[in-house]
């Protein structure tokens, strides 16, 4: 019987330093958010670390109450409500003790809870059959707000990571805020806090190999501060709800696409709820994840990834020692200050480079639909901008007709673009001619205007405008 072939022992370990002098001009160094990412990854750089067990989650259909039964049907395993405000009465058709329900907003209160409970024992279910969350106000003790959700599998106090998120933090930030607001809960109800009533609800944003490591770091991170007050319990619930800080409104197929990735990221990540998008293709979408994708087939697929395992230790670390920071200055409270101000500038820059289009937001500054539908863009989202130059675009009653003389460069497409410009040759509008600093774009006139690449593409879109209402003035 021949010896089995070892093809290894003819091929000696190679070293990074090796790798490295052998091709060095395929090396991209490409730094997100502060952290280093490797242009390659290879065996032995992370551990892996299984950090979290279970393989399902709840497929979360966020509807209205008049909804809710129609949602049941095409397959959501739980029903999401926002209430702007207290309801008095519930319907009678609410799927109450079947499936679990997350009320969130001003409506989700103590008396909304006690409605439930006694909705449930009415219907014949004991009150360890009511599931979901109830969202109620931070204004309650912790304790208070722990004891009422006793006797049920109800989460009743929310770390909600989306107020950072939508204020411009980075991963690292909001990773930070969460654990130490984390601590903070902690040192208010000491010995009696229970983590099985305990919940985080985490926007899932458009850096999809990023945000499945900030939700495995979460969990870890999370687990160190329970572990630090000596809570017995830490097991660690986790709600994903897709990102809207680049919703694209103008182009919704491609936000449909992307919020395809984003559930694919809370998936990975090992959210326990994953929120679907307003739109029964949000439903299909994870139905298709499950059944056809088997994405629910094993536990944390993504460990021994090692780009994902490196990016978990990375912002792991980064947050701890950003977290340690609040808690040396006394916690969230008092130190919120100076982190709302290097969440503001890591804003600005953010919101700077989609504006300049030095970051490709597919359907945002590059790659757009050419039909723009009657919508107004999300306010809060970094595209806003930009979609106000596009519905001024479309209420013009001609296209733009351009000139471009000399090499455009990419910037100068986006900025076209988003002005539902026509490339011509002859009877144009705009006349634009490259310069050593930029462009020079002159009216039919002869008003001329200066436009200098890397500008914010909505101010040099302003002075397009402008040269094209004087001359149809």
């Amino acid at each position: 019987m021949s010896e089995p072939l070892d093809l290894l022992s003819h091929f000696p370990p190679v070293s990074d330093q090796d790798w490295e002098e052998l091709i060095p001009e395929d090396l991209d160094w490409r730094p997100i958010e502060g952290l280093t990412v490797r242009p390659y990854y290879r065996r032995g750089k992370s551990t892996p670390n299984h950090i979290f067990k279970h393989r399902e989650w709840l497929i979360r259909a966020d509807v209205e109450m008049k909804d809710a039964v129609r949602a049941q049907l095409a397959g959501a395993d739980a029903l999401g409500f926002n209430l702007p405000k207290e309801k008095t009465k519930l319907p009678e058709d609410l799927p109450i003790g079947t499936i679990p329900l997350f009320f969130s907003g001003k409506g989700a209160t103590p008396k909304l809870l006690e409605t439930l409970r006694m909705r449930a024992a009415s219907k014949g279910y004991a009150p360890e059959e009511l599931r979901g969350s109830v969202d109620i106000s931070s204004e309650y003790p912790v304790c208070q707000i722990l004891d009422m959700a006793k006797g049920t599998r109800l989460w009743t106090l929310c770390i909600s990571l989306e107020p950072w998120h939508e204020q411009g933090a980075t991963h690292v930030q909001e990773l930070a805020c969460a654990l130490a607001q984390l601590s903070d809960l902690l040192a208010e109800a000491g010995s009696s806090f229970a983590t099985e009533h305990l919940y985080f609800t985490v926007p899932v944003g458009e850096r999809y190999l990023l945000d499945i490591a900030r939700l495995r770091a979460l969990r870890v991170g999370a687990a160190a501060v329970l572990d630090a007050y000596r809570v017995q319990s830490q097991k660690v619930n986790i709600i994903g709800v897709p990102s809207r800080r680049y919703e694209s409104a103008l182009d919704p197929e491609t936000h449909l696409i992307r919020q395809t990735l984003q559930c694919v990221a809370a998936i990975l990540g090992g959210c326990d709820v994953v929120a679907a998008p307003d739109s029964d293709l949000g439903l299909q979408m994870q139905q298709l994840m499950r059944h056809e994708g088997r994405l629910g087939v094993a536990a944390d697929v993504a460990a021994g990834a090692w780009i994902i395992e490196h990016m978990t230790d990375a912002l792991g670390a980064a947050s701890w020692q950003l977290f340690q920071q609040v808690e040396q200055a006394g916690g969230l409270d008092r130190s919120w200050d100076w982190i709302e101000k290097q969440i503001q500038h890591a804003r600005n820059q953010r919101k700077a480079a989609v504006l300049s289009g030095a970051e490709a937001v597919v359907g945002v500054n590059t790659y757009l639909s050419p039909e723009i539908p009657d919508v107004a863009p999300y306010p809060n989202s970094l595209a806003a901008p930009l979609e106000a130059i596009r519905l001024r675009a479309k209420a013009l009653t001609k296209k733009p007709r351009v000139e471009v003389r000399g090499e455009h460069d990419p910037w100068l497409r986006r900025l076209l673009s988003l002005c539902s410009c026509d490339i011509q040759t002859q009877s144009v509008n705009i006349l634009i001619t490259k310069t050593p600093t930029g462009f020079t774009a002159q009216n039919t006139r002869g008003e001329q205007a200066s436009l200098t690449s890397g500008d914010p593409l909505h101010l040099a879109a302003d002075q397009l405008f402008r040269l094209l209402d004087s001359d149809a003035a």
